[in-house]
């Protein structure tokens, strides 16, 4: 941060700065802007551009997430990016990782012209502070999991339960350590409504993309069984409403 707001202010100071637009787009159509200022091509420092936008737009990927990022730098500049994300290890780590691992598509710096940037847009889910009804509240944590019981609000159960999930390397025995909790708190109430949980991670409707949780379990297993984990406990909590989210 205070590498960035140095650059800024030295381009600005310079008077030889350019804007520049960049929007992340996600599969779901959801497109976040962002507007930066480079060093003009011509100017005498113009070499530090890579490496400003290399890490202004490496800070919007893990604080925002996207694999599609398109910008109006110059078009080397974007070929220069591109080309650090498929060939560089810290980039290609970057990539994949945005890329195929979160939002299952390839990663792409796309250059084009201001006109032509993707009209912001964002997708929103309703969470939290819904509490008539029976709910079941749980945390997954590395150690424990935390699972609550609520009525209208109300806590009636609560419980930590020690568990040692990491090293494990069989998906059902995250299934049933994951339903055996869900089900101690459903015994202390007279209907389940709605499951609202949270686990490290990243989560993307309600799908696993990444977690530590589940670091022991092969990655052929994680794509077959792990990744929809959480849709498999909804179908078989009858479709009632089921939201897991990253707790971090």
């Amino acid at each position: 941060m205070l590498a960035h707001q140095s650059f800024l202010k030295s381009a600005s100071s310079l008077e030889e700065i350019t804007d520049v637009k960049i929007v992340l787009t996600r599969p779901d159509e959801s497109a976040y802007s962002f507007k930066t200022s480079i060093l003009a091509p011509k100017a005498k420092s113009s070499s530090l551009n890579f490496f400003f936008l290399e890490r202004f737009i490496k800070c919007l990927l893990w604080s925002r997430g996207a694999a599609k990022i398109y910008c109006t730098a110059p078009r080397s500049l974007c070929d220069a990016l591109n080309r650090h994300y498929a060939s560089n290890a810290t980039g290609q780590w970057d990539a994949e990782m945005m890329g195929h691992r979160i939002f299952e598509e390839d990663f792409e710096i796309i250059h084009c012209s201001e006109a032509d940037l993707p009209q912001e847009k964002s997708h929103t889910a309703n969470l939290g502070r819904h509490m008539e009804g029976c709910r079941i509240g749980f945390d997954l944590g590395g150690s424990d999991r935390k699972i609550a019981a609520l009525i209208d609000g109300k806590t009636v159960f609560s419980e930590e339960i020690v568990w040692d999930p990491i090293p494990q390397t069989d998906p059902q025995w995250h299934y049933d350590h994951i339903m055996d909790t869900l089900k101690l708190a459903a015994s202390k109430l007279p209907r389940v409504d709605a499951i609202g949980g949270s686990a490290a991670g990243v989560y993307v409707n309600n799908r696993v993309k990444v977690a530590s949780l589940f670091r022991g379990v092969s990655e052929s297993q994680f794509n077959s069984r792990v990744k929809d984990l959480f849709l498999e406990l909804k179908r078989d909590w009858g479709n009632i409403p089921f939201e897991v989210v990253n707790d971090g």
